[in-house]
């Protein structure tokens, strides 16, 4: 099962996207001790949470990857928050609306198989995005790192190794290719670090067989969730499929 919980904030402060990071701070003080030493320890974590902006109202929207992470984030811990606490900046935010929506696998893999796409990838990276190969961070949407990542989260949520496999990934990325792009180079703070990272949009082409640009269809929904590239539980790397082309 994965999930997605948006919280609607009010506050008299002004917030950015890159207090993201201070609101994962909340989230750890509000899990169980135990299982927040879990997901600290763990290499790629079954949550994802970021701050977005909409017109003039912000929102908190936090993932979940597995059922573990629904019933202990997102049932638990944030169902029944009424407030916000940032010690670091002694703003106190209010939540005034929550949407909750859910999904089982099972009917994410049905829309592969049951579901017409087309062979035209239309995203929106909301949030900071970047990757990092051999060392080094790449700040712009580069197709190996973008499906690997999404394949690699997958099957970290699941727990089992379904989806990685070297030859599909050099398939995905022998057929596909960004034919239109909108982006703009940003930086994402953490910890006195400024990470290059970019935002905006990109038009992914896939030019393989219809099973692959169902597969490709597949892996963009998950990312939905799951978001794509580096720092996705502190706020980095949050894409939306965007359905219309143009």
């Amino acid at each position: 099962m994965i999930a997605k919980l948006e919280l609607e904030l009010a506050c008299n402060e002004e917030l950015a996207y890159q207090m993201s990071s201070l609101f994962h701070g909340v989230l750890m003080e509000l899990l169980p001790e135990e299982y927040a030493d879990e997901l600290h320890y763990s290499k790629l974590h079954p949550y994802t949470q970021h701050l977005e902006c909409r017109g003039k109202t912000w929102y908190w929207i936090i993932t979940a990857l597995n059922k573990q992470a629904v019933d202990i984030i997102l049932k638990n811990a944030l169902w029944n928050l009424e407030k916000i606490e940032l010690k670091k900046k002694q703003i106190v935010i209010n939540i005034i609306g929550k949407q909750y929506i859910e999904m089982p696998y099972k009917q994410l893999m049905e829309h592969f198989y049951h579901e017409e796409h087309g062979k035209y990838l239309q995203l929106h990276f909301i949030s900071p995005t970047a990757f990092k190969q051999n060392g080094r961070y790449v700040f712009y949407p580069d197709i190996h790192c973008f499906f690997q990542s999404l394949m690699n989260k997958y099957d970290a949520a699941v727990g089992d190794n379904i989806m990685w496999d070297e030859e599909t990934l050099e398939q995905l990325c022998e057929n596909a290719q960004i034919v239109r792009y909108d982006l703009k180079s940003v930086s994402f703070s953490l910890e006195g670090v400024r990470i290059p990272a970019f935002v905006g949009k990109i038009t992914i082409k896939i030019n393989g067989t219809k099973t692959m640009a169902d597969f490709a269809n597949m892996l963009v929904e998950f990312g939905t969730y799951s978001g794509v590239g580096i720092k996705t539980a502190l706020g980095m790397g949050c894409i939306r499929q965007l359905k219309e082309r143009g």
